[in-house]
């Protein structure tokens, strides 16, 4: 089995040469020769230029992670549990508060 595509190339490349026959066996490795050496020119271009742009893109996912992280115009402050004590108050702070604001507009102040 083949495993990588090197080899394939190199058995098609084989395969054409012995198709078309070409009469000068030293020519034809050379040129066997410079193929393969230009195909792993290329594939080593490619494999750069990926990993290349794999850092740029993991560097643009670290600065939105880290903006998104370290926002200075928000402050994310998880407030403390609350006592079944503190929760009573607060709630009868805002019916209190509903209260008077139902009583204000029964009187008709006329600010709704």
């Amino acid at each position: 089995m083949m495993g990588n595509i090197s080899d394939t190339l190199i058995l098609v490349i084989i395969a054409i040469l012995l198709l078309a026959g070409e009469k000068d066996v030293v020519s034809t490795a050379r040129n066997i020769g410079k193929t393969i050496e230009e195909f792993k020119r290329r594939q080593n271009e490619f494999k750069n230029e990926l990993l290349r742009e794999l850092d740029e893109t993991t560097d643009v996912h670290r600065s939105i992670v880290k903006d998104m992280t370290y926002d200075d115009n928000y402050e994310y402050v998880r407030s403390p549990p609350q006592t079944s004590n503190e929760k009573i108050k607060e709630l009868e702070e805002q019916i209190n508060k509903l209260k008077s604001e139902v009583e204000r507009l029964k009187k008709g102040d006329g600010k709704n």
